[in-house]
């Protein structure tokens, strides 16, 4: 395996940070590190996004998932078609925006645990009206925000107007280990479970889901945003 001439199982990755002594969030990322680097095998070409290691072990492992979203739908709520559009807008090949798609799809799977994680989403209602890829596109994405939202353990929520979350994307994932922030930037996100911006990042997060609409009141306004799509 030291050679490269066997594929590290995660087992033995495992075991060498055990015998290394090697835990807590540091253990998370190098696990991250390994699905990426899987997901990557065959396009050595293509950087692996160093920012995203530990978000998908933390994601996948989260009872509670806490998403703020004021420019795009969350990517655990995109459907296929909206997030390659969304890869092929930030100026990706298209074989780039499907491999990066396909993984997207494959962390959606976190709700096919028998025991799935709460996903609380708040969107900025503009995030309905922006068009990516098309107004088909657009029909289909709003059409998955409307059954997902009836998903017992999807709680879907829009803001209207200004609120305390303009500043950019915010994800948290709880879990049995702490929470884990992600906070998204024009350049480069940022993966951390750092105590003080875990809190200032769950605070803003309180804050916008208090200024949303009510789950019913949500489910009205995305059904408004499907028939304008589809008129």
């Amino acid at each position: 395996m030291e050679a490269g001439e066997r594929t590290v199982t995660l087992a033995t990755v495992d075991t060498w940070l055990k015998k290394a002594n090697v835990s807590g969030l540091a253990v998370e990322g190098v696990r991250g590190m390994w699905h990426v680097a899987r997901r990557h095998g065959d396009n050595a070409d293509q950087p692996v996004q160093v920012w995203f290691i530990g978000w998908i072990d933390a994601e996948g492992k989260a009872h509670t998932i806490r998403l703020w979203a004021p420019l795009i739908v969350p990517g655990l709520l995109q459907t296929w078609d909206y997030s390659y559009h969304v890869f092929r807008a930030g100026g990706l090949s298209h074989d780039r925006a499907t491999e990066l798609t396909d993984g997207r799809m494959e962390r959606q799977k976190v709700f096919e645990r028998s025991s799935p994680p709460v996903v609380v989403a708040i969107i900025d209602e503009t995030v309905l009206h922006r068009e990516i890829g098309n107004r088909e596109v657009m029909a289909k994405q709003c059409k998955r925000l409307l059954d997902v939202s009836e998903h017992p353990s999807v709680h879907i929520q829009v803001v209207r107007g200004a609120s305390a979350g303009l500043g950019g994307m915010l994800a948290l994932a709880d879990g049995s280990q702490g929470t884990v922030l992600l906070s998204g930037s024009t350049l480069e996100d940022i993966v951390t479970a750092d105590a003080q911006q875990v809190q200032a990042a769950s605070a803003i997060v309180d804050a916008v889901r208090g200024a949303a609409k009510s789950t019913g009141e949500t489910r009205v306004i995305l059904g408004e945003a499907l028939t304008r799509w589809t008129a």
